[in-house]
């Protein structure tokens, strides 16, 4: 797995979801990545059912992102093995499928994650997983994720969709790209996880916005995660932090000497849900 910061890793948005590299997997088309995060077209079935079982239990599961490679069969065993299942509407998964794999990986203790990139299409045989039937695997217990980045996203979809995970038992998170709007405020109300890009923050009242964001998310059980790549005023993320907002600094640590030497240290020990995110928690999807 390349770094987040790694200047050479793959959009994880154009690759299903997650950037992976090569050396992952050992010249037999073994796993033998430390970090047990691997793409199925990476290894052959045989070395993920043994990394799978291996890993089963040991508080760090196989973590597999799905392509499209392997049968729904196999996903099954995986997933009752204990691995977890990362996949998207890029690996042509229709929604009883998906609700199979969640089913065995329910049954290993393992989750099952769907990364919604498209737009959300109402027709049968317009998507692998038109709306309704995403709504259903959300209720169902599937984590469910999507973003702006690629469709524009209606907030009564996006609020409807967090609705149902919450039924589910489980959460949906939302990727925000550009500018914030007040539809945030209810989406985080509602249960979500809200990804916001620190770029987004031009002017004081999008720090009080986004506050108020994840106090809603945090009265619900949720929060607000702000991606931060250049450092924004300290007084501003002092206010974030102080209302319950997970700051991820994709920064270089600062100076000891620095103002935000003890914001980092703050944010740091704000503790970050594990389905707060698809996969890794720094790519901003």
């Amino acid at each position: 797995m390349e770094t987040p910061g790694a200047s050479a890793a793959a959009r994880p948005a154009d690759v299903g979801g997650a950037a992976v590299c090569d050396n992952q997997v050992g010249s037999a088309n073994r796993v033998v990545c430390d970090d047990q995060v691997v793409r199925d077209d990476q290894a052959d079935f045989p070395s993920l059912r043994d990394a799978a079982k291996s890993r089963r239990g040991s508080g760090d599961p196989l973590k597999l992102i799905d392509s499209g490679k392997l049968s729904v069969p196999e996903l099954e065993w995986l997933g009752a093995a204990g691995a977890e299942i990362f996949t998207s509407d890029c690996a042509g998964r229709n929604a009883h499928d998906l609700a199979l794999v969640s089913n065995a990986a329910g049954k290993g203790g393992a989750r099952v994650a769907h990364f919604h990139h498209g737009p959300f299409l109402t027709k049968e045989g317009e998507s692998p997983v038109p709306f309704a039937d995403l709504l259903e695997l959300g209720r169902s217990g599937l984590l469910l994720y999507a973003s702006n980045v690629k469709a524009a996203r209606d907030f009564a979809a996006l609020d409807a969709l967090s609705n149902a995970c919450a039924k589910g038992g489980t959460r949906f998170g939302y990727y925000h790209h550009g500018a914030l709007v007040a539809a945030l405020e209810d989406l985080a109300r509602s249960g979500a996880w809200v990804h916001i890009d620190g770029r987004s923050l031009a002017a004081d009242a999008d720090v009080a916005l986004l506050a108020d964001c994840a106090r809603a998310a945090r009265a619900a059980g949720a929060g607000v995660v702000l991606h931060v790549d250049a450092l924004l005023d300290p007084a501003s993320i002092a206010d974030l932090i102080e209302a319950g907002c997970h700051i991820l600094f994709l920064t270089p640590p600062s100076d000891y000497r620095s103002p935000y030497r003890s914001l980092e240290e703050r944010a740091r020990r704000l503790r970050l849900d594990p389905r707060a995110s698809y996969l890794f928690p720094a790519f901003m999807l």
